[in-house]
């Protein structure tokens, strides 16, 4: 009975993979990939000790964020920079772009709230 109920479990797990769905938006990708550690709103309050570490976690006092450079957020976004992963190989160029702005308008957004 339990080759049976092993190769059952084995038959589902395609199933079960595919419920996840892929973040398709940018505030979606955003919370998928980078809210951890940056925050909901890009203020850095995700992972407390690493802010101490790295302030420019908080992305509404970024420097490069502030000044809007966005080859240099493309680029921290695809190939990672200290202790930040690159998502060149799990985001398309066409979600790491719509990062970069949903990145770049987080200032903003929190200076309308």
């Amino acid at each position: 009975m339990r080759p049976r109920r092993a190769l059952l479990l084995l038959a589902a797990l395609p199933l079960l993979a595919g419920c996840a769905k892929k973040p398709e938006t940018p505030p979606e990708i955003y919370a998928a990939y980078c809210a951890r550690c940056h925050g909901d709103e890009g203020e850095g309050k995700g992972d407390p000790k690493s802010l101490k570490l790295y302030p420019h976690l908080d992305l509404l006092v970024s420097p490069m964020v502030r000044r809007g450079d966005r080859a240099l957020v493309r680029d921290r976004i695809a190939k990672g920079y200290g202790p930040m992963p690159g998502f060149s190989r799990r985001l398309s160029p066409q979600e790491i772009e719509s990062l970069v702005d949903f990145t770049l308008a987080l200032p903003e957004k929190k200076a309308g709230d």
